[in-house]
């Protein structure tokens, strides 16, 4: 009898939990990766002509991350972002990433990277530039997650935008708004040919912006539990049975 007992109290605890969850979802979690890899090379720098380039995080006021009450989970760049890199040099790659995720709530985040190319000409003539921006964009996701990374090329005295590239979804869309500007046939790199008068000083930027939005959907526990506890009162009462003493002719 004692043996019995101790069933049904066990029995009696896990249909209690059972009540409590019934109703009740859990969050699957959701995640996502995204980078951007940068590098700059130049043709018809001459003697007399300075190239630079350089990186910074963006102000505090250009990236954020907003939650709902209650979520957990986290979306941060890569730790090396948060350092500005005055000197990047050319034809060196600089890569610019954020990872976020989420088991509860929502995230809604955007990250953006300022890389700046600035070029002097102090030589006796003007000099024909080739200008190279390569790239690759890269963007994960798993669960109920979106990510975009957009890149941005522009002229930083009129402040024309000279070319963009957009990734989501494995899908990379770029386009050119000038003439000056070629883009190669495998879209992994910007060309920008121009001119750079006797003293004259010019800049460009490439602005990396990456958004992510997670929100974990819920996922129904209800009929797994009533399974379990089907199962369960099925071998508690196979053994009683086997326990049960025998009846007497």
């Amino acid at each position: 009898m004692k043996i019995l007992s101790n069933q049904k109290r066990l029995l009696n605890s896990l249909m209690a939990l059972a009540l409590l969850t019934l109703g009740h979802n859990v969050q699957a979690s959701s995640s996502f990766n995204s980078q951007a890899t940068i590098s700059f090379g130049v043709n018809g720098v001459a003697n007399g002509v300075t190239a630079t380039s350089a990186y910074a995080p963006a102000d505090a006021a250009f990236s954020y991350v907003f939650s709902a009450p209650g979520s957990v989970g986290a979306v941060v760049p890569a730790s090396e972002n948060a350092v500005a890199v005055p000197s990047l040099g050319f034809d060196v790659a600089h890569t610019f990433a954020v990872n976020g995720y989420a088991s509860a709530g929502s995230f809604n985040s955007q990250h953006i990277g300022w890389y700046q190319l600035d070029f002097l000409n102090e030589s006796s003539q003007d000099q024909q530039i080739a200008l190279t921006l390569n790239y690759t964009l890269q963007a994960v996701t798993q669960g109920d997650a979106d990510t975009d990374v957009v890149l941005d090329f522009s002229d930083a005295i009129s402040s024309q935008l000279l070319g963009n590239a957009f990734f989501n979804n494995g899908l990379l869309n770029v386009t050119s708004y000038g003439p000056a500007l070629a883009i190669a046939g495998d879209k992994s790199f910007i060309t920008y040919t121009f001119t750079l008068g006797q003293g004259e000083a010019r800049s460009f930027f490439a602005d990396v912006t990456i958004n992510g939005t997670l929100q974990p959907a819920a996922v129904p526990l209800p009929a797994a539990v009533w399974s379990f506890l089907a199962g369960l009162m099925g071998i508690l009462g196979v053994k009683k049975r086997k326990k049960a003493p025998a009846k007497l002719a």
